[in-house]
């Protein structure tokens, strides 16, 4: 889809003080396939916001960065977000999320004028939720938290697949870790004093190393359950014709999907 533009290039980024807040710019991360649902739902959002006027017009622009490694591509969306304009917002949506058109506006509410990072929860597989709380006994352990509530909660970290992100966020841990904001973090698994050949690390994904950096830097963290999202996933079928067609009737043939609610 690539970026589309709302506005003459010479304004395009002009402050719009409509009725939910700031300009938001839209970013996508392709690290492999671009769902129809996906498409379909973009291409709603993008109309709704047209038909807006201009005064109350939420989106700014929509953009995408396209790489093999999830943290590269985060990272790229968030330093095309600042070099782009005085937009306050940056909402990451991933490729395989369907959700409604007024997503901006939802979001932005939920967001009011105190949060500053917030994750629209969708189930992530082997994770009920997108939320996140630390366990206190062993570093780098996180639980997921279930079922979120249709407001805010406060959690300790997230994932990032529909997430509303502020300019102030960003600049502030570019300013104290640069840029680094979704690049993995490292975590000693092994005792210390053992021999380097031995030592052993694990690694703090994406998701979990922007939600340390972001607290470390100063900002909370929400998580709200939004309905009408739908994460799409898909099924490997092989040579196993009866299990494909059982598929095609579950869902049509487009993959698994997974709703949260």
């Amino acid at each position: 889809m690539g970026r589309v533009r709302l506005f003459p290039r010479e304004n395009a980024f002009r402050k719009v003080q409509g009725p939910l807040g700031g300009q938001v710019v839209v970013g996508y991360p392709v690290g492999g396939s671009v769902t129809l649902a996906f498409h379909a739902a973009m291409l709603r959002l993008l109309a709704y916001e047209i038909q807006k006027p201009d005064e109350e017009r939420l989106l700014a622009t929509i953009t995408h960065t396209q790489g093999l490694y999830v943290a590269d591509n985060r990272t790229m969306l968030a330093q095309r977000f600042l070099e782009l304009g005085r937009a306050e917002w940056l909402l990451q949506i991933d490729t395989d999320i369907e959700f409604p058109p007024t997503l901006l506006e939802d979001m932005l509410r939920l967001a009011g004028s105190e949060k500053k990072i917030l994750a629209a929860s969708v189930p992530l597989g082997a994770y009920r939720s997108c939320a996140f709380m630390r366990d206190a006994a062993t570093p780098g352990l996180w639980h997921d938290v279930a079922p979120l509530p249709l407001h805010p909660v406060e959690v300790d970290g997230l994932a990032t697949a529909v997430c509303l992100i502020h300019r102030d966020v960003l600049k502030s841990i570019a300013e104290g870790s640069g840029q680094c904001w979704f690049q993995h973090i490292y975590l000693p698994e092994s005792p210390h004093g053992t021999p380097p050949v031995e030592f052993k690390f694990r690694s703090q994904g994406e998701d979990l190393a922007f939600s340390v950096r972001a607290a470390r830097a100063g900002f909370k963290l929400w998580a709200v359950h939004l309905p009408g999202l739908k994460h799409f996933k898909t099924r490997a079928l092989s040579h196993d014709d009866e299990r494909a067609l059982a598929l095609a009737g579950d869902d049509g043939g487009v993959g698994e999907i997974v709703a949260e609610g």
